[in-house]
């Protein structure tokens, strides 16, 4: 929805000769002659068309004006995002390989250049490949592995986990002891994307503030004894652990002969779980303290070596939902870091470190001189520093007596420094990832470090800052006043080789462009990039063919997720216009409740706020009291809320609400209603399957998810009307009439009349006494 202006001034040029020659009187009663033939109305029609141009310019306003108003709502437009995908990698040998941070895969594109993926950690690669999945409740075993495979969302937990519910993944190969196997896990309940860690993350520190003591963020406050800290492992600040289930990660081996199941200790690194006990898209790593043994199990006949989580404490809000897993995952990143060759010209000056020339792949400072042409005739490898830029060396040449050298480096040469004010310059790759951005500037044998704004507001001429337009690639600087300009070196007397030259680092993305669907990613890119990585091909120049050789599969099991483009400014606009609709602020009663629906982390079904009512003394006034009543998906038939979401949702709900209200958080009261009843059947009509009918339509009925009279769940504090479930006996198919109904509540005496519910309560259903005629 577009952000709507006002219209300024809606005077025309008509209406404007009019308000002229009716202001005549007042300021020159002497002038008589309004016609058009007066040489004064001529001038007023002139005077008047010179101020509708300024009224027409008034009205319009810029993108950048847009910008600024927008930016004092706090909305900015969102940069371009890349694409993200995770691969599943087979090998075809019996050993693992291990792939380095930066490894680009490829997405064939007939007639054109390949589009690459860059993997964003180390990864390990095991031999095998994951053959089953089962699930274990008091049910027994389920078979989990056809649904799988068909990419169908399924139940990893079954629709209802309980504690000791058991999930299972089987292996073909033997992990490795001590070596980290990767699994990725992708959910579809619509709560598991970044975007839902994100705010987790955020809620988490707004909780941590909010919860720190006035001092500690006093400036003249002394620091706390370093020997105190409470810092949390870096997982944990990463996001919360689950606030109502808690998992355990165990492998099959051996004790004594016999196999045995044992947990993986998180604290020794066995197991690090980033899915947050199987709510969130995540990986998952084990790295086994020792050997796995394999073993048939479930209605799987396959001996197979087996790793399972099971639930040991708490319940889920709703049960998991899984999209799709991947065996030796390996995360990618559509982005490509830019890079850039440079001529060495011969008998340059070239000063190698100690140690010895840089070899690909290897992070290296420079200092470097450039003419006229971008060619380098002084050249010096440092030692990176904090005050000296770094930058990966792709490939190295050294020049030669009648021969040029050349230098491969993950960085762009922007341009020299002119001194002009609003100075440009183009980086040569569009839509950039402005994370991703760093710009800086050599001056005088001098780094320094630039640093991108939106705007120059808050710069002063002493400041390195700058703008980046990221689709365009464009970097704009200031005038010299808001802030520094590159300065032109050659008019301060230096010699003729001296400039000022800008470089930058970056990586560029398609965005949008790459939400492909599965199976899209296929191999190994064979880039500049992954030949520096992987191999020297100097060195060996069949090295590229055997490591290649390794692989028998590359994949991507899951859609190609999250790109973006940049968003424009009418989006921008419409989530500023919505933020008058969505208060961030709890202040009516349906703000409690979409707040409450919305917490992170959480799964809530529904939610019912109610003013002025104590949930412990519901028959008096409590002035400013907000009691919530929330319902989780679980438990089947009575959800109702743990302890941990009554928790989450009450400081989620506390660190909103407006001064002078309480808020209390609960469950809803569940009364137990069943119904007794005489039903006569119509001729021919099989009487046990009917009575089971009956049964099964008062049951939904009184659910509290599905059933009520709109079928959305029974309604809080709605009265059992005995009317209606006449009518729901009378509807089921081979009724012919109902002789006699009664209602019981919670054990009491049958009663011909309604049954009353409190203002937080709900039904569920009890036994029913169906006798069919």
């Amino acid at each position: 929805m577009p952000l709507l202006l006002p219209n300024l001034d809606d005077r025309r040029w008509a209406d404007l000769v009019e308000e002229g020659r009716a202001l005549i009187p007042v300021y020159g009663p002497e002038w008589t002659d309004h016609n058009a033939h007066d040489p004064g109305i001529t001038i007023v029609e002139l005077l008047s068309w010179i101020a509708e141009m300024d009224i027409y310019a008034l009205n319009r306003v810029t993108d950048a004006d847009r910008r600024k108003f927008l930016k004092l709502v706090g909305v900015t437009t969102r940069p371009p995002l890349p694409a993200q995908a995770v691969l599943s990698i087979l090998l075809k040998g019996t050993n693992p390989v291990t792939l380095p941070s930066g490894i680009e895969f490829a997405q064939p594109v007939p007639d054109g250049d390949p589009v690459r993926f860059r993997s964003l950690r180390a990864a390990t690669l095991i031999p095998g490949s994951l053959d089953a999945l089962q699930f274990r409740d008091a049910k027994g075993f389920q078979d989990l592995t056809p649904a799988w495979l068909r990419r169908r969302p399924l139940y990893p937990l079954g629709p209802d986990p309980h504690r000791g519910t058991e999930f299972y993944l089987g292996l073909t190969k033997q992990l490795p002891v001590g070596i980290r196997t990767s699994f990725y896990f992708a959910f579809s309940n619509g709560h598991s994307s970044p975007k839902e860690r994100a705010r987790l993350v955020e809620e988490m520190e707004l909780g941590r503030k909010a919860c720190q003591p006035p001092s500690s963020n006093n400036p003249c406050a002394p620091p706390a004894p370093s020997g105190n800290s409470t810092a949390e492992p870096a997982q944990e600040r990463n996001v919360p652990p689950h606030h109502g289930v808690r998992m355990v990660w165990e492998f099959l081996t051996l004790s004594g002969g016999q196999p045995q199941w044992r947990a993986l200790d998180p604290a020794k690194a066995e197991v690090e779980d980033t899915t947050r006990s199987l709510t969130l898209n995540g990986m998952v790593t084990f790295t086994l303290p020792a050997p796995i043994a394999a073993r048939s199990l479930g209605v799987v006949s396959a001996k197979l070596f087996y790793l399972r989580c099971r639930i040991a404490a708490g319940a889920y809000d709703a049960a998991p939902q899984l999209q799709g897993l991947a065996f030796n995952a390996v995360e990618t990143v559509e982005s490509t870091p830019a890079a850039m060759s440079f001529v060495i010209l011969a008998n340059s000056t070239v000063t190698i470190p100690p140690a010895g020339p840089p070899k690909p792949n290897d992070v290296v400072a420079l200092q470097l001189e450039l003419d006229s042409r971008s060619r380098i005739i002084s050249l010096a490898f440092l030692t990176p520093s904090p005050t000296v830029p770094s930058f990966r060396v792709l490939e190295y040449l050294p020049p030669k007596a009648s021969a040029e050298g050349l230098l491969r480096i993950e960085g762009v040469f922007l341009g020299f420094g002119n001194g002009r004010p609003s100075q440009t310059a183009a980086f040569p790759e569009v839509l950039v990832e402005p994370s991703t951005f760093r710009l800086y500037s050599l001056e005088d044998d001098t780094w320094h470090d630039w640093q991108i704004r939106s705007d120059f507001d808050s710069s002063s001429r002493q400041d390195f800052h700058a703008l980046l337009d990221p689709t365009s690639g464009i970097v704009t600087f200031a005038d010299g006043e808001s802030s520094r300009v590159p300065p032109d070196l050659r008019k301060t007397g230096a010699p003729a080789t001296r400039k000022c030259l800008l470089f930058a680092k970056a990586e560029s993305t398609q965005g949008a462009l790459q939400n492909l669907a599965a199976a899209a990613i296929t191999q190994l890119a064979r880039s500049p990039h992954n030949l520096a990585l992987l191999y020297d091909p100097a060195a060996d120049p069949d090295g590229w063919t055997v490591f290649q050789s390794q692989f028998s599969d590359i994949s991507n099991p899951l859609p190609i997720l999250n790109g973006a483009a940049e968003e424009t400014i009418a989006l921008a606009a419409g989530r500023a216009d919505q933020l008058v609709v969505t208060s961030p602020r709890a202040v009516t009663l349906a703000d409690y409740e979409r707040l409450a629906l919305s917490a992170p982390g959480t799964r809530v079904a529904r939610v019912k706020a109610l003013a002025n009512l104590h949930p412990s003394f519901p028959c008096f006034a409590a002035p400013g009291m907000i009691t919530v009543v929330v319902l989780p998906f679980l438990p089947a038939g009575r959800p109702y809320p743990s302890p941990g979401l009554l928790r989450v949702v009450t400081a989620y709900l506390n660190r909103r609400r407006i001064i002078g209200t309480r808020v209390e958080v609960v469950g809803p009261k569940y009364i137990t209603v069943g119904v007794e009843a005489e039903v006569q059947s119509a001729a021919g009509i099989d009487r046990t399957r009917l009575r089971q009918s009956i049964v099964n339509a008062l049951n939904n009925y009184f659910d509290p998810l599905t059933g009520g009279p709109a079928g959305t769940g029974w309604p809080f504090g709605r009265d059992v009307y005995r009317s209606e479930i006449l009518r729901v006996i009378d509807q089921v198919s081979g009724v012919d009439h109902v002789n006699s109904m009664d209602l019981l509540t919670d054990g009491c005496e049958a009663t011909c009349g309604n049954v009353c519910l409190g203002p937080i309560s709900l039904v569920a259903a009890g036994e029913h006494a169906i006798t069919v005629l």
